[in-house]
């Protein structure tokens, strides 16, 4: 502890304090010094035998502005990705790119993720932005225009040759119902456009537009992409519940597929009739469907907050499925439900006594109903010995589930940079959580 006794030591003394080994973090942090950073908060975490989060969060956060103003453009939009998760603790990072005179898109995003957490500057500083010809760019702006107020600039993005310009557009076009040249728009787009993920954006939004949307929807039932047929569910029934139940019911009578369970989740969800049909379906996708379709249904039903029956009809799929996929999913809904924790349990520990991808996803799950030392080591061991995306999700599930920052601050030297990267968002979110 520093005591300031008289003026003569007032100076050496507040040298004093000001100095050691956190400060030396801080030093090069503010240098912009990344290597000595991680070097200096080395040297802190053991004179103070233990790590400071926050103080890790900012040598995470330097290394992911740093990932966004390199040269490789994925490598930035993976670490800007990252910083838009973090929570709080990421702002002063993204207020820095928002300022910044480089990457316009990078800026741009930094921007798009400061108005949605409330700046009134970074929205009317996008906004300014809107000539530009960057399709990323626009892509941001578009998520900060009035729906109503700029619906015709709305609708003119939604022509733009950007895919993410036009799913933007149409996402922000879902407020200005009932607008009949929106929904005219934006079942044109759900029709014709050429990027499955722009037409399920127009879907989504007409389902804000009432029963004058529902024939639109419907035809998006037979579109080619799964994505987009179980967004027009969705969209269906928000649309019109009484004319939904008719076109989607012949999914509930055909054998157990993506787009039916999907039909019987909001179904079910919503109550009422049909509701009953719909469970019915979703036991028969849990016992008969293609490994994935039982997944789905798992987590379709788990939603539903299911009662005991349920409960015992998932304990007997767990104690059968050999797929690792459906037991990763069953045991994790059971393992929040007091009846069937302990058998949950032994199956995650099972699963995380073997190797890989399922070894990290079964521990991921334990760290996240409490830092379970057996979940931990193997995470830590994964990280230091597995694949690249076996050492990302590890160093991520250490650091956000487990909420063991400093056991996943090695990942920040890995030699692959997307390691590197996801790591540093989880250690901010981390951070974050501790502010």
């Amino acid at each position: 502890m520093c005591l300031l006794r008289s003026a003569p030591v007032l100076v050496f003394a507040l040298a004093a304090c000001a100095g050691g080994p956190r400060a030396a973090v801080m030093g090069a942090i503010d240098a912009r010094d990344l290597g000595r950073s991680l070097d200096e908060y080395d040297r802190f975490h053991e004179d103070e035998g233990g790590g400071d989060p926050l103080l890790l969060g900012r040598v995470a956060a330097l290394l992911l502005e740093e990932a966004v103003r390199g040269d490789d453009r994925a490598l930035g939009d993976a670490a800007l990705s990252q910083l838009e998760m973090a929570g709080t603790e990421a702002d002063p990072v993204l207020e820095r790119l928002a300022e910044s005179a480089g990457e316009p898109a990078a800026r741009a995003r930094a921007l798009a993720v400061l108005a949605r957490r409330g700046s009134s500057r970074a929205r009317e500083t996008l906004r300014s932005m809107a000539g530009d010809d960057d399709p990323e760019v626009l892509a941001s702006v578009a998520t900060v225009l009035e729906p109503v107020e700029e619906m015709d600039r709305l609708l003119a993005l939604l022509e733009h040759t950007g895919a993410a310009v036009r799913a933007q557009a149409a996402g922000r076009l879902e407020g200005a119902a009932p607008s009949g040249d929106a929904r005219a728009a934006l079942a044109e787009v759900a029709r014709v456009d050429p990027v499955s993920r722009v037409r399920a954006a127009a879907v989504r939004a007409l389902g804000a537009y009432g029963p004058g949307a529902f024939e639109p929807l419907r035809g998006r039932l037979s579109d080619p992409d799964a994505g987009v047929r179980m967004a027009a569910v969705g969209a269906l029934v928000r649309a019109d519940r009484g004319q939904a139940l008719a076109a989607i019911g012949p999914l509930l009578e055909m054998a157990p597929n993506a787009a039916g369970v999907e039909a019987a989740r909001v179904l079910a969800a919503a109550g009422g009739e049909g509701a009953t049909t719909a469970r019915a379906f979703l036991g028969r996708a849990l016992r008969g469907g293609e490994a994935n379709v039982r997944a789905q249904a798992a987590v379709a039903l788990s939603s539903l907050d299911p009662g005991q029956a349920l409960v015992a009809a998932l304990l007997e799929l767990l104690g059968d499925e050999q797929d690792s996929r459906v037991r990763l999913s069953v045991a994790s809904i059971l393992l929040g439900r007091a009846p069937a924790r302990a058998a949950a349990k032994q199956a995650l520990e099972d699963m995380m006594g073997g190797e890989g991808m399922d070894a990290v996803q079964a521990a991921a799950v334990l760290a996240r109903h409490g830092a379970d030392a057996q979940a931990v080591r193997v995470l830590a061991q994964a990280m230091r010995e597995g694949e690249p995306a076996v050492r990302r999700a590890a160093a991520r599930s250490l650091a956000r589930d487990a909420m063991k920052p400093d056991l996943a601050r090695t990942a920040l030297r890995d030699e692959d940079a997307l390691v590197r990267i996801h790591a540093a968002g989880a250690i901010l979110s981390a951070a974050s959580a501790t502010s």
